[in-house]
């Protein structure tokens, strides 16, 4: 404390446009712990931050004219209530609003707004960083193609991305071989992926929402992952994608509205307990080698088909709340005393026929699920549930 008080009151604030011309000639004149204030008015870059000290706006715009806007090259930069617009259109570049390289370690970025940008927030290789409260926009009129992440994340770990708003740009947020990280409290739309994630290990994806996307958080090629917590509704193909993810927990999310809700591919070994998957075209897709996964205490909600379930064998889930569940209770314990199966004659009847969820109850439909379950010719692989629940279970994580 005594430290940071000796650090407060030596700190100068340096004035661009009254101390210096330029930003850049404010940042090169600035000593260690300084601040650098961007009054009103726009202001070019591009700037380059090699020691540590604040940079913020009162009120001025640092404004892009090629490559990347703003370079953070040192350790213990802090870019606090800074605005940005624009910068290179170079992807290899990358050209981006804030670039934050390997040298930066410690660096923080807040309660800034970033605005046509190819990317946003592009941090490389640095450790111990921070990326929060940050409002960040791509280029909305661009093609796909042409537009770059609104946070990407390479080759980091330990870092913290929390409660910011990302949208119109390629992926909100991209993690790439970054490790030991915390992805919270965000809020990404209007993308191809609200939050995409490639070989990353031990990270923590909680309580973001990702709604309105073509697919809502996408985990590929990762492990000891945390998915807790989040909503990723009314998203065009699916709320949470997982291809080939191993040893991870994923728990309390809702997947609400979207084509489908969670698409499982190659995926062993995770811990899959109280989500809420409902109205969805397909609750959730399993696919091709997933095995040996805990699945328990979900629930599935007028689905259109609760699952689509491709393998040549039977998968038992533990005990799931089902709303097409035609069976009793005759113990009152909470669980159906008849097994639930996801390939069942009804539930194939109602993906195929909606409006046959007003026949459920008639003797006939009964008849013919009682039939397919007591004749082995007529069934096919599927999910098995032995326990069904009769309540939804209540959401919540670990």
């Amino acid at each position: 404390m005594i430290t940071l008080l000796i650090a407060t009151a030596f700190a100068a604030e340096v004035m661009v446009g009254l101390d210096a011309p330029t930003v850049q000639d404010a940042v090169d004149q600035a000593e260690p712990g300084d601040v650098v204030v961007i009054p009103d008015g726009n202001w070019d870059g591009p700037v380059t931050i090699s020691k540590a000290l604040t940079i913020t706006s009162k009120g001025g715009v640092l404004v892009g004219r090629g490559g990347s806007t703003l370079r953070i090259e040192s350790e213990g930069v802090t870019v606090d209530r800074l605005n940005i617009e624009g910068s290179g259109s170079n992807l290899r570049g990358p050209d981006s609003c804030i670039y934050v390289s390997d040298q930066a370690t410690g660096a923080r970025i807040s309660n800034s707004m970033l605005w046509n940008c190819l990317f946003g927030v592009w941090a490389q290789g640095v450790a111990d960083a921070q990326i929060v409260n940050n409002d960040i926009e791509g280029r909305r009129h661009s093609g796909p193609a042409n537009k770059g992440n609104g946070i990407h994340l390479h080759n980091c770990e330990r870092l913290e991305v929390r409660q910011n708003t990302v949208r119109d740009a390629r992926d909100g947020i991209y993690v790439s071989a970054t490790n030991d990280s915390m992805i919270v409290e965000n809020n990404v739309s209007n993308q191809r992926f609200g939050i995409h994630y490639m070989y990353s290990y031990r990270n923590e994806i909680r309580d973001n929402v990702a709604n309105n996307n073509s697919g809502g958080i996408a985990l590929m090629q990762s492990r000891d992952l945390k998915v807790i917590n989040n909503n990723t509704d009314n998203n065009r193909r699916h709320g949470v994608l997982f291809r080939d993810t191993i040893d991870s927990v994923i728990s309390g999310n809702s997947a609400k509205g979207n084509n489908e809700g969670f698409f499982f591919f190659s995926s062993v070994r995770n811990t899959i307990s109280g989500n809420f998957l409902s109205n969805n075209t397909i609750g959730m897709r399993v696919w091709a080698g997933t095995v040996e996964n805990k699945i328990q205490d979900n629930a599935f909600i007028n689905n259109r088909q609760q699952v689509f379930y491709v393998a040549s064998e039977d998968q038992e889930w533990g005990s799931n709340f089902w709303s097409d569940y035609q069976g009793w209770d005759q113990n009152n314990d909470g669980v159906g005393d008849r097994v639930y199966r996801s390939e069942a004659f009804t539930s194939r009847l109602l993906y195929r026929y909606p409006a046959a969820v007003l026949l459920l109850s008639s003797p006939t439909i009964e008849l013919l699920a009682h039939l397919q379950a007591r004749v082995p010719a007529l069934q096919i692989p599927s999910v098995v549930d032995r326990a069904p629940l009769l309540k939804t279970p209540i959401r919540k994580s670990p």
